[in-house]
């Protein structure tokens, strides 16, 4: 449907739904009381008992990383990781508690400053507890600091106290350091004596092994010489009777086939590339074709023929001979090559196995000497580390006991001179607006979490689309004056789309409106009586025609039959409307007892557009959308829809099934209007300025509310309508 949303007079019918403190507050102002009650009763007792001024003695120790000397670094007191340093810090922390760091510091103190502590009856562990109790030992982040104080009602003897505990606990730490000191060096010598004298006999030991094997490296990874000596000779003797196999291997191919391998020249190769053979052939060759040539012209007895035959005879054995002689040749000297090869093979295998064989027996003795002498090496290393482990920790014992070590004391506690805390003043205050931020927080907060439909914004966003009116809760004389107002909206938006459809193909059904709600109690068919009123003191001819079976109403009762009837072919169009009376219009019921189902909706349509050709406008009632399946079936019927929503009692969750609902349905026409909207949460002045805006007088209850409030409520009224009217023109 496609109309236009009315201009309201309240920003707040038009707010969206967001953050707003002042209509939460107003709307929730007894939750808004008992968060401020309950906050304020909270707070007091707390601002009462943590007000009381204190005084404070404070002081701070170091916890270094590593241990403080003035010798290299020791790894046994090093911590490796951050997490280390941090379970250190924490084991230091708990230590200043320990029952005989705080005993020694109350012994520590005079007299006069134990008893602030040990009173008469008390026994030594109470005075402890006591003190362990009220002393705060905590590490100060980022940094290498531990922090103890005292808190007292009173300044004296805090002071003395914090730095008494502070120098025990630093002397207790200290000598725990270094505990045993005597004893350890004492243990620490014995071992050092018995370290030198090992080394020594060692030493005089790989000498002994060195002048044998005549070696002066015996470092761990050093690979023997005599191992790589025979290993070396053994490869070569491998190389050599390779060598000497293939040179056999040539020497018999050569004697049994004639000739090399492929990779070597052949004989028939270094034949054919002898440049003397190469020269007399050519010679030989010119002198054939000469005597060819002669020859060709004469008969086979000729004398020349016969001579020039008996020359080629003689050229042809010379080749012959001279190619033999190359070849016999070429082959000797081949032979002789390939013989020479292999007795140099087998000479050099030969050398290489005799002088393997004699180092072989050697090379074992002198492996274990080497591997002897390697482990007196590493013996000899490992107890020179162990060594100097050893007179380190000696100096250590010696030197590094007077050392600062870990601790040292950085501020030493001061006599406190004022007192601290906030005051009892301050913290009421605080709790003031503790109280206020929560009497402010919770409505809102309250509206946040409500996920129901409340204001004409929150409808429309679910929509989508402007909507055709709206409906204030009525709960007096000015919201009745504003509901009249907003009825007469409506009915302009139904005038003005039955004039834009009159020129369309569908003539005489533009005026069959059908309302349906979301849910059950939206508000459906009192909406449709009261519009329907509103039409006829327009001048218009209105029918209303229940076709809820769900929920029926008792204003449409009236004796004679109703629509289930009249679908049924049970009585006629005239029998069953109910002519007007005072205060309802002509009306339809809609039959049958209790609660039905329509049935023969199939005449349905005719009917209505029947009833629209001898009314302006045919008003049905129908049953809830989400519901009813009714409702689904007459939406095709009616064509046009108005849903109802009814502000507060529906969720964004159940509009939003709504519409993809009537977009699944598809009518001919979709308008919405939101139900008993609570416009009027601020009070009675709002009541006053509505009725002051519609009848142009001023309300009997004007003088019951604030002035100023009323003068603030109507200059933001006339601004907001001057910008919507500058905005429309």
């Amino acid at each position: 449907m496609n109309t236009s949303a009315a201009t309201l007079p309240l920003p707040a019918l038009l707010a969206g739904r967001g953050i707003k403190p002042l209509s939460s507050l107003l709307a929730h102002s007894g939750l808004a009381l008992a968060a401020f009650l309950l906050t304020l009763l909270a707070g007091l007792p707390m601002a009462w008992i943590k007000g009381k001024a204190h005084y404070l003695a404070e002081a701070s120790i170091q916890i270094a990383p590593r241990y403080m000397r003035n010798l290299r670094e020791d790894q046994e007191l090093d911590f490796q990781s951050n997490s280390q340093y941090r379970q250190f810090v924490e084991h230091q922390r708990q230590s200043i508690g320990r029952h005989d760091v705080l005993r020694d510091a109350l012994l520590r103190v005079d007299e006069q400053q134990r008893k602030l502590w040990q009173g008469p009856k008390d026994s030594e562990r109470a005075a402890v507890e006591k003190l362990r109790k009220q002393l705060q030992v905590s590490a100060v982040s980022d940094t290498y600091l531990i922090r103890l104080s005292l808190e007292g009602e009173q300044p004296a003897g805090l002071a003395e106290m914090v730095n008494a505990v502070a120098a025990t606990f630093i002397e207790r730490m200290k000598s725990e350091e270094i505990y045993g000191a005597d004893e350890r060096s004492r243990q620490l010598r014995a071992r050092e004596k018995e370290l030198v004298e090992s080394i020594s006999n060692k030493v005089d030991q790989r000498g002994e092994i060195a002048r044998e094997l005549s070696l002066t490296t015996f470092a761990e990874g050093t690979p023997n010489p005599y191992d790589q000596l025979v290993a070396s000779l053994r490869n070569k003797l491998s190389d050599a009777r390779q060598r000497r196999m293939d040179a056999d291997a040539a020497l018999n191919a050569f004697t049994q086939r004639g000739d090399t391998t492929l990779a070597a020249r052949s004989v028939q190769e270094a034949v054919l590339s002898d440049p003397g053979l190469n020269g007399l052939k050519s010679a030989l060759s010119a002198r054939r074709a000469t005597l060819l040539v002669q020859k060709s012209g004469l008969r086979a007895d000729h004398p020349g023929a016969v001579a020039a035959e008996r020359e080629l005879a003689e050229i042809e054995l010379e080749l012959q001979g001279q190619g033999g002689r190359l070849d016999r040749g070429v082959r000797l000297n081949m032979q002789a090559r390939l013989q020479g090869t292999a007795e140099q093979a087998a000479a050099v295998e030969q050398g290489l196995r005799a002088e393997l064989s004699e180092l072989e027996p050697q090379a074992t003795r002198f492996a274990k000497l080497f591997q002897d002498a390697q482990t007196l090496s590493s013996d000899i290393g490992q107890m020179r580390e162990e060594l100097n482990k050893v007179r380190e920790r000696i100096n250590f014992l010696s030197i590094e006991s007077n050392s600062f070590g870990f601790l040292r004391l950085v501020t030493p506690a001061l006599l406190p001179e004022l007192p601290f805390g906030p005051g009892r003043k301050k913290l009421f205050l605080m709790v003031l607006l503790a109280a206020c931020a929560a009497g402010l927080m919770a409505p809102v907060l309250r509206d946040m979490l409500d996920r129901r439909v409340r204001t004409v914004n929150d409808a429309q966003r679910l929509m989508g689309m402007a909507p055709a009116g709206w409906q204030v809760q009525r709960e007096g004389l000015a919201s009745q004056v504003f509901a009249d107002e907003q009825l007469r909206r409506l009915a302009a938006a139904l005038i003005r789309n039955r004039e834009r459809g009159e020129g369309s193909a569908k003539q005489g059904a533009q005026g069959v409106f059908g309302l349906t709600g979301c849910k059950p109690g939206a508000g459906t068919s009192s909406l449709v009586l009261e519009l329907a009123n509103t039409l006829r003191t327009l001048g218009f001819k209105v029918l209303t025609v229940e076709a809820n079976g769900f929920s029926r109403d008792a204003r449409f009762a009236s004796g004679r039959p109703g629509l289930q009837e009249l679908l049924r072919d049970e009585a006629k169009g005239g029998q069953v409307i109910a002519p007007a009376s005072a205060d309802l219009p002509p009306r339809v019921s809609v039959g049958g007892q209790g609660r039905i189902a329509l049935e023969r909706l199939d005449k349905l349509g005719a009917q209505l557009r029947h009833w629209s050709e001898i009314a302006d406008f045919v008003l049905v009632d129908m049953p809830p959308l989400l519901v009813s399946a009714d409702a689904e079936l007459l939406v095709r019927s009616v064509g046009q829809v108005l849903l109802v929503i009814e502000a507060g009692a529906v969720t964004t969750g159940e509009v939003q099934r709504a519409r993809r609902l009537l977009q699944t349905l598809d009518p001919q026409a979709v308008g919405w209007v939101v139900n008993r909207v609570e416009a009027f949460t601020g009070g009675g002045y709002l009541h006053d300025l509505m009725i002051e805006s519609v009848t142009g007088r001023r309300a009997d209850t004007f003088f019951s509310t604030p002035q100023w409030r009323l003068t603030l409520q109507a200059w933001w009224l006339g601004t907001r309508n001057n910008m919507k009217a500058r905005s429309s023109v």
